[in-house]
């Protein structure tokens, strides 16, 4: 019963844990078209809020929060799907989580708030419109990043 395994054998088998190793994380990525919706979603919402108008605050209130409910719950549901490592992020990775959430924001509400200073009007629709364009470019790099991290802590990744 104890046979040999050649050493092809275990290195064609390892190959094939790291290659399901990669789709598991793979699927626990936020896709690209998140970052756009959750942008728009963004932009609309102050639009909405900037025209004062109670009845289109209102509507503007509703499509937010129901798209922002639909997408993210389509992501963690896709992600639900599979069992990640707790450490497979590591300290490193919810570091760069929450310094990107810090500098969206920061920046977001620097420029809304040097805008107002300025009289220019409409400032948190131009405050939301650069936070959102800080997503679609950042939120893929951000994955990308993330994605890079647990692939080096996964279970014989290369350290």
């Amino acid at each position: 019963m104890s046979e040999q395994v050649r050493p092809d054998e275990a290195a064609k088998a390892l190959a094939q844990i790291r290659d399901r190793q990669e789709q598991v994380i793979n699927v626990t990525v936020v896709p690209v078209w998140y970052w756009w919706a959750v942008g728009a979603l963004m932009v609309g919402f102050a639009a909405a809020v900037d025209t004062r108008r109670p009845a289109v605050v209102g509507v503007g209130i509703g499509v937010f929060v129901i798209g922002i409910l639909a997408c993210t719950g389509w992501v963690v549901r896709r992600a639900l799907q599979v069992q990640v490592r707790g450490g497979l992020l590591g300290a490193g990775g919810i570091l760069l989580i929450l310094g990107f959430v810090a500098v969206v924001v920061g920046a977001s509400l620097a420029v809304a708030f040097s805008l107002q200073a300025a009289g220019v009007p409409g400032p948190a629709l131009a405050g939301n419109a650069f936070g959102a364009a800080c997503l679609v470019v950042g939120g893929p790099l951000l994955m990308g990043a993330l994605r890079r991290i647990m692939l080096a802590n996964r279970t014989g990744g290369t350290r």
